[in-house]
């Protein structure tokens, strides 16, 4: 009997696993606390998407302003239309969202955590980071981009 319940036991761990998903770094309240940086707009670089940018409370002047650092936290997140949705007013099928970090904890990442969120707001693991990287890399070489984002606002 004590088999059968240490059997049961290690299956239910099995089956829900003990790696929990990578949180989030979408507050559940962004869009009535973050602010539009870039308002709706098509994006050749995003599929052809239509997409509109946010930043938070403490990335607002630095984006806006192309000037000093972004503080340690800040959140930037591009929200993804489909490409009939060209006013935005839909909702997202996507989230990019960079997170300022520490340049000492993410020197290939250009000092930002990447995340993708796919409909359900949940992290996709399975998301090319590295495609966001590769052409954010060249967004601090170009005269409107700062800091790995890419267009003047």
């Amino acid at each position: 009997m004590r088999s059968t319940y240490l059997f049961t036991i290690a299956l239910l761990v099995g089956a829900c696993g003990t790696d929990a998903a990578e949180p989030s770094e979408l507050p559940a309240d962004y869009t009535t606390s973050y602010t539009e940086v870039r308002n709706c707009r098509l994006s050749i670089d995003h599929d052809l998407n239509f997409i509109r940018v946010l930043a938070a409370p403490d990335a607002l002047d630095i984006y806006n302003s192309r000037t000093g650092d972004f503080p340690v936290g800040a959140v930037v997140v591009k929200e993804q239309f489909g490409e009939d949705d060209d006013t935005c007013s839909g909702t997202p099928s996507r989230w990019t969202v960079m997170k300022k970090l520490a340049a000492s904890e993410t020197p290939d990442d250009l000092g930002w955590k990447w995340q993708q969120l796919g409909k359900n707001q949940k992290v996709d693991a399975d998301a090319d980071i590295e495609r966001c990287t590769s052409c954010h890399a060249d967004c601090g070489q170009s005269p409107d981009g700062y800091d790995g984002t890419c267009t003047m606002p």
